[in-house]
């Protein structure tokens, strides 16, 4: 994998994770109860983390087990990104934490908000093309950046307020639906190779 490829992959994942799009729910948290923020945002962390690192170990090595097509596998993982994404850009992120802030900062904030069924795919494709180190140092690195993005970018909500923020996860998005869009062409492009020989 070249240094390009790596920051490609590195962007991707944190696209996914979507935090800009987060940070209206972050920046309420920070805004209403601010004494536990920090608490939370430490339990979101650990669980992006540890959630992260179990998909890009263990994804691979799972879909080998259950003998599952690595291109049909591709395809579904394309649709359920795009329609994801989708999802985001018609409605946003209309997801509120109640009750006791540090819980809801890992249920449902970390899974399924930020490491939902879009990253987990994307960690299993990336571990099987691209091995599982390397997509277990990409996705640290993406997921330290969106904790950075909600714990930095929740302070500046509280400045400017929630809808930059919204608009902000309405184009990431759009980048979210191309990279599924991509997804579902290279395997439909693989599955008409396979067809051809």
């Amino acid at each position: 994998m070249t240094p390009l490829e790596f920051v490609e992959i590195v962007g991707q994942i944190y696209a996914i994770q979507n935090p800009i799009g987060k940070l209206g729910i972050v920046g309420e948290m920070a805004m209403d109860r601010p004494q536990e923020f920090r608490k939370a945002i430490r339990s979101m962390a650990i669980t992006v983390i540890v959630l992260s690192t179990m998909f890009s170990l263990v994804g691979g090595p799972l879909l080998s087990a259950l003998n599952v097509d690595m291109v049909g596998f591709k395809i579904a993982g394309g649709v359920i990104i795009l329609s994801t994404s989708v999802t985001t850009l018609i409605h946003g992120s209309t997801t509120t934490l109640g009750g006791k802030l540090e819980e809801a900062a890992v249920v449902p904030l970390a899974t399924p908000l930020i490491v939902g069924p879009g990253t987990m795919t994307t960690l299993i494709l990336y571990s099987t093309i691209y091995g599982p180190t390397a997509t277990l140092i990409a996705s640290l690195t993406a997921s330290a950046l969106s904790v950075a993005t909600l714990y930095l970018g929740a302070r500046l909500v509280k400045l400017f307020g929630p809808v930059p923020a919204k608009a902000l996860g309405r184009f990431m998005a759009l980048i979210i639906a191309t990279t599924g869009t991509e997804l579902v062409l290279s395997g439909l492009s693989q599955y008409v190779e396979r067809l051809r020989a």
